[in-house]
This record gives structure tokens, C-alpha cells and sequence, in this order.
């Protein structure tokens, strides 16, 4: 859906019962005018994000694509038993999206977000910075040596774990194994038996056969899968895991 700034200004704002009606209807329903309903009065959230990051007319149209699938990831992920408001869920999955394109629009070099924003703003130093700003540039060389003033790719190679590290990865995999046990326990019946079903069986159940089982068509078994993983997602978090413990 595309929506100029204007459009997206007057696009009323919904009230917190019509809101929640429209992300009912859209997951539980797959109703196509609630999730437009939904995008058009969020658009603006979308537009001011991309706004940050440029004021070129090209790339502004392009992070606002990028933004509304944030917003549509987002009406998917909602889970309707949390209290907050829509637009407050929904802003990290918008900039989320936006920076994403940003880093892929701005390097050559393809790389995580994270990392080229980090060496952006000096968040890493030393070697680790010099490569991932070089390689952003695209002035990485591919041989294995390197010439002056670039980074060779075996500067961006990953050292192989010490015998420390896999123990400590080892101890870490088992924690976040026994927190999963004691955050599935916390999700609703429903959700658990599905992921269970769909995710940790050593067979697990095909689209179908789920499909049957919630008495629903089989292009919706995704939708009740994302949230789901949404909820178990927020549950994690809530027992101490980190994001990058749950990447």
C-alpha cells in the first residue's frame, strides 16, 4: 500500500476498541479492509521514521515500502492480550525495517544493519571498524593479502572457537534450553501444543495437518504460528533471555 505524507496526515486515528477490532479481524479472520484500516491510520508513524533518515525523494519512497511491511509484520505479531497501544508494538518493527534498508541501501558490501550502523558511530573500534566501513565502501580487497588502505577478507574472518568458548556456548545452550521449557509452560494451551506440533516435534506436523487440528484453512496456520512465537518470543525475553540469545 502506498500512501503519500499527505494521505497518511489525514488518515483518521483509530480508538483503542476500534483498533483492537481491526487486529482481530485481520489474524483471526484474515480480513484484507481491517489491515488496510490498520496501515492507513499508522502511516504517518511509518513516514516520520523514514523521514530521519533522508529527505531524498527516491529513497524516502522506498524506506516508506520498507517501513509499511514493518507495519504489516507487525499487525501479523500484535498479541492482543498485552495492554499497550498498537503504535507503540508496532514502531520497533517500523524502524527495524527502515534501518535495515538504510544499511542495505547505503553499503555494497552486504551486511547486518547493526554492524555497519555500529561502525558508523563508533561503536566498534580499531581493525573491526576500519574493515566494516571499508567493506561498506566497497573497497574491500578480495585477494588474501590486501593493499594499503584496504581490508583483506581474512580480516573479516571469524577466529575458530577456544576450548573456553564451546564450554561456555555449551552451558549457555543449556539455559536457554531449560528458560524455553519454563516459557512454553507460561503460554496458553493452544499455543504451546502448536508450537509444539509445528516447531520441537522430531517429526513435525505438516501445514495441513495443523490446519485440521485449529479448524482452520491451511494459508492461516502461519499467521497463528507468528503469533505464537510473538507471545513465546515475549515470554523469553521476560525470563532474562537476549536478543542475541534468541537469534
Amino acid at each position: 500500500m502506498g500512501l503519500s505524507y499527505k494521505d497518511a496526515l489525514d488518515a483518521p486515528l483509530l480508538s483503542v476498541e476500534d483498533e483492537r477490532g481491526a487486529l482481530h479481524d485481520w489474524q483471526e479472520r484474515g480480513d484484507q479492509r481491517a489491515l488496510e484500516l490498520l496501515l492507513r491510520s499508522h502511516a504517518r508513524l511509518v513516514h516520520a521514521q523514514a523521514q530521519r533518515w533522508t529527505s531524498n525523494p527516491v529513497e524516502l519512497e522506498d524506506l516508506v515500502a520498507e517501513g509499511m511491511i514493518g507495519l504489516m509484520r507487525a499487525a501479523d505479531l500484535f498479541d492482543l492480550e498485552q495492554t499497550v497501544r498498537f503504535s507503540t508494538y508496532a514502531q520497533w518493527w517500523v524502524k527495524t525495517s527502515i534501518s535495515t534498508a538504510v544499511a542495505r541501501m547505503k553499503t555494497i558490501v552486504n551486511m547486518p544493519s547493526r554492524v555497519y550502523f555500529d561502525a558508523r558511530r563508533g561503536r566498534i573500534s580499531g581493525e573491526e571498524q576500519r574493515a566494516a566501513l571499508l567493506a561498506s565502501q566497497a573497497h574491500l580487497s578480495i585477494d588474501a593479502t590486501g593493499g594499503v588502505g584496504e581490508a583483506s577478507l581474512g580480516e573479516l574472518r571469524a577466529p575458530g572457537r577456544t576450548p573456553e568458548e564451546h564450554a561456555e556456548a555449551e552451558s549457555s545452550a543449556t539455559r536457554v534450553r531449560e528458560i524455553l521449557l519454563v516459557a512454553l509452560g507460561q503460554l496458553g494451551a493452544q499455543d504451546r501444543e502448536l508450537l509444539e506440533r509445528r516447531k520441537l516435534a522430531a517429526e513435525p506436523e505438516t501445514v495441513a495437518e495443523t490446519a485440521a487440528w485449529l479448524g482452520i484453512s491451511a494459508d492461516r496456520v502461519a499467521v497463528f504460528e507468528r503469533r505464537a512465537l510473538s507471545r513465546l518470543r515475549l515470554r523469553l525475553e521476560r525470563l532474562g533471555c537476549t536478543p542475541a540469545m534468541l537469534s
